[in-house]
This record gives C-alpha cells, sequence and structure tokens, in this order.
C-alpha cells in the first residue's frame, strides 16, 4: 500500500469517527464512548480538511501555512457533485462535496449537515432504549424529502442509521451556503458560572 492509499484509508476512518460512526464497520458508535463525545467529533472533522488537502496535493504536505477560505462553491461546481441513486449516508455525500470544492476552502463535516437538517425540522433526536442514547432519525417532515431511518444491529444492539435518496442529496446540495453559514459561526465563550454565595443569616 503507498502512502497516497493510506491517506485514503486514513481518511475513510476519520470521516466515519466525524460521523460519530465505527471506523471499521461503519455502524454508529455507542453513547458511552470517548470517541462520540462532540468536540473529539469535530476535532475529527478538522483531521478529515486536513488529509483531503494532502491527498489533493498528491500526498504532499505542503510547508505554506495556508488559512481557509470561507465556504464557496460555483454553480459548475455544485453540478458536478456525483449523487446516487441508491440511498447513502450524510458521510457520502460529504465526500462528494468535497471533491470538488476549491483546495483552499473550508470543508463541510457530516454532522453539521445531520445538525442542520435537525434545526429544519427534518431530523429530531429519540432516546434509544436499547443503546441508551440520543439516535437522530427523520422526522415525517425528513420523509417527505427523502430521508428514510433504518435499523441495523451493533454489537447485539439495535441501532438507527438514515439513508438520503436522490431527492434528499439534492436537497443538501441546493442547501450548501445555508448548512455552511450555520457550521462555521464561531461559538462564544460562555461565562464561568458564578459560585452561588450561601445566604447570610439574619442576626436578631
Amino acid at each position: 500500500m503507498t502512502d497516497l492509499e493510506r491517506m485514503h484509508t486514513s481518511k475513510l476512518y476519520v470521516d466515519r469517527l466525524a460521523n460519530g460512526e465505527d471506523p471499521i464497520s461503519g455502524e454508529d458508535l455507542p453513547a458511552d464512548t470517548v470517541l462520540n463525545n462532540v468536540y473529539l467529533c469535530r476535532a475529527f472533522g478538522f483531521i478529515s480538511s486536513i488529509l483531503d488537502e494532502v491527498i489533493k496535493n498528491g500526498g504532499v504536505v505542503s510547508a505554506k501555512n495556508d488559512i481557509k477560505k470561507p465556504f464557496t462553491i460555483t454553480e459548475e461546481q455544485r453540478s458536478k457533485i456525483r449523487m446516487s441513486e441508491e440511498p447513502v449516508v450524510v458521510t457520502s455525500i460529504t465526500n462528494r462535496i468535497s471533491a470538488v470544492l476549491d483546495r483552499d476552502v473550508k470543508r463541510i463535516a457530516p454532522f453539521k449537515v445531520a445538525e442542520w437538517l435537525e434545526k429544519e425540522g427534518l431530523l429530531e433526536r429519540v432516546l434509544s432504549e436499547d443503546t441508551g442514547r440520543y439516535e437522530r432519525v427523520a422526522t415525517s417532515a425528513g420523509e417527505v424529502i427523502g430521508i428514510e431511518t433504518k435499523e441495523a444491529t451493533y454489537k447485539d444492539m439495535t441501532i438507527k442509521k438514515n439513508y438520503y435518496n436522490l431527492n434528499a442529496q439534492a436537497f443538501i446540495i441546493a442547501n450548501l451556503e445555508a448548512i455552511a453559514e450555520q457550521s462555521f459561526v464561531e461559538l462564544e465563550e460562555k461565562p464561568a458560572p458564578k459560585k452561588k454565595q450561601a445566604a447570610k443569616k439574619s442576626k436578631k
């Protein structure tokens, strides 16, 4: 296996981790694993974007410290995004989007697409009795646009995975700017909670 092939394999693994999936099987990770931590998922997404740049550079790490530009996509690039007649998971969609973007443009992580779909009321979180974790599933509105939630077995547990048909893929691709706008808004630092002072007893 060449270094470039290793990079492609490594990117596949971190893409799955960024999406909360087992890097080998592609099944959803259990809720209690540290790998499912939201901050780690964001870090995996960041690593994936770096690997994507190195792969596009022929496997060569550039010495130049380029600053990524805000997400932009031309209509020509959008038309080149490959869609599948067979329903696919969100990682496949974001990988195909990344493949057509300019190398100096920020990428959209799979979990950011899921967050946006949830915000739009197309996915919702439900508590799984089998895993004890919250899983995103399609709402009735999500089903209308072509999102289908299927059950799968992972380590003797029943988990749910979302698949996007041709129409749902087209919907995501048509709304990339809105997804990116939500994805790259910097989180404001929340002030540390103030310690509650014990109530002073009044002197009688």
